[in-house]
């Protein structure tokens, strides 16, 4: 890619250039390199948007998710690894595309086939006979002009994009279990929340109504307390039913069937003691060789110029040998060793532009190749960018609110002790104790947002994926067409 900062594996293998042969109404010429659609090449931001606090050009640990300091979300992750049915297949297509691969190959080898024929008590011009042959034959294209060696060429390539895309579901899974993980310890935590606050309610129901029988309380006030209380039952089912939902969905990341057992294997840490790995910005130049995807997209581009060049040559002429040799016998005069040689030369002369209209749909699809790079790669850039974005206003977003906490439980506080002394009735208490429990419920909300992103940040910069050593720039390509 001309001008462009992007990164693909390159198959090691020369490029057949040069070829030129007359032919009847045939361009006579394969060429060597494509250059891709005008405006689809990437070239990285040389930074990343001012007012982000990560850390720039720091790795990223291979194993970011045992930063946040709990055991069992180790232990899921590696479960998930194993048991996921979508990593699973992402392999099993990664085995296909090595199948596919050892089958092109086969057809740039010679393809020996064995024959016997026998024939007993024939008939020929008046006479009995009997005739038997044992032989072999063999089949080679000499693929002068690379048609089968360029579509061998894209089956690699092709395979090294299928195990990139198993990368990227790797990578993917990861952070999908690490944020379902701490989106179920953020529910039980609102849960252990809301628990709290329903005995507190509770026993203020009681003390309201003693007070009511006694005449220090009015009928509204019993009413405001007991609307509380409910209120706080159905929040606990509604807890209760999110995490029910959430446990669910992380069973299915695992590739299990949901069951109770989930719900044990999953009492890790709670919220609170979830360390918080430090946030760090890949260089935006790096990202685009860091990111499995990419590396993906990159290299369909490649695989699109090599089935690109096959088409081309399928505009000159394919040389193929046949030679086979046996032995015969029987009461015949055809005995002993026999042999043939044989071979052909076939070239197109007219096919009705069935040969353009593929060259033109190799062409069509080598430039949806190269189109599909520059849009990953726009929506790489900016997830990282919204993830850095993220975690940079999430953090000032809980210092707010953790103060907003303090202000609200000291203001609860205060109305209680005023309540004691009759200073201000029940309806500022409650007040006072419905905005607080909204402020505590929103801060662990916000801080299960914080872990959440510093997730989807490192899944974003690649989750410290190495790329393998084959990885360099990617060609450049000139469509001549």
């Amino acid at each position: 890619m001309r001008g462009a900062s992007c990164f693909a594996r390159y198959l090691s293998a020369g490029l057949s250039t040069g070829f030129c042969l007359f032919s009847l109404g045939m361009t006579g010429c394969q060429e060597g390199d494509f250059i891709l659609p005008e405006h689809s090449t990437v070239v990285a931001p040389a930074q990343w948007r001012a007012g982000d606090s990560a850390k720039t050009g720091v790795g990223l640990d291979p194993q970011w998710w045992e930063q946040f300091g709990d055991p069992v979300l180790a232990k899921l992750v590696a479960t998930a690894l194993d048991n996921n049915p979508d990593l699973a297949l992402a392999a099993e297509r990664v085995m296909q595309a090595r199948a596919q691969m050892r089958l092109a190959l086969s057809a740039q080898l010679p393809h020996i086939d064995g024959q016997a024929l026998g024939v007993g008590n024939g008939r020929l011009f008046g006479s009995n006979f009997n005739q038997y042959i044992l032989g072999g034959g063999l089949t080679f294209d000499f693929d002068l002009f690379g048609k089968l060696r360029e579509q061998t060429r894209a089956a690699r390539v092709q395979t090294l994009a299928s195990a990139a895309n198993r990368e990227a579901v790797r990578l993917a899974l990861i952070g999908d279990t690490v944020r379902a993980y701490v989106s179920l310890q953020a529910s039980r935590t609102a849960l252990d929340v809301l628990q709290r606050t329903l005995i507190v309610r509770q026993n203020e129901l009681t003390r309201v109504q003693h007070q009511l029988t006694t005449g220090y309380e009015k009928i509204s006030s019993f009413d405001q307390a007991s609307a509380l209380v409910s209120d706080t039952q159905s929040q606990i089912e509604s807890t209760h039913l999110q995490i029910t939902q959430q446990e669910d969905a992380l069973a299915a990341l695992l590739g299990e069937i949901p069951s109770d057992e989930i719900a044990t294997r999953t009492q890790g840490k709670p919220l609170a003691a979830l360390m918080l790995p430090p946030a760090l910005a890949p260089v935006p130049a790096r990202l685009l060789a860091n990111r499995p995807d990419l590396i993906e997209a990159a290299d369909q581009i490649v695989a699109a110029d090599h089935s690109l060049r096959s088409a081309r040559a399928a505009f000159l002429p394919d040389i193929t040998i046949n030679p086979g040799v046996g032995t015969a016998g029987g009461n015949t005069p055809i005995a002993g060793t026999v042999w043939a040689l044989g071979g052909s030369m076939l070239a197109p002369i007219f096919e009705g532009g069935a040969l353009r209209a593929r060259e033109s749909i190799a062409v069509s699809q080598r430039n949806q190749a190269a189109w599909g790079f520059r849009k990953a790669a726009i929506q790489a850039f900016r997830e990282v960018q919204d993830a850095l974005t993220g975690v940079t206003r999430l953090a000032a977003q809980e210092e707010s609110l953790q103060r907003s906490l303090e202000a609200r439980r000291h203001t609860l506080e205060d109305a209680r002790k005023e309540l004691a002394t009759g200073y201000v009735n029940y309806f500022d208490v409650a007040n006072a104790e419905t905005a607080a429990l909204s402020a505590e419920l929103q801060t662990v909300q916000i801080r299960a947002s914080r872990l959440a992103e510093i997730a989807t940040l490192y899944q974003a910069a690649g989750g410290g994926w190495t790329p393998p050593k084959d990885v360099r720039p990617l060609p450049t390509h000139d469509d001549r067409s």
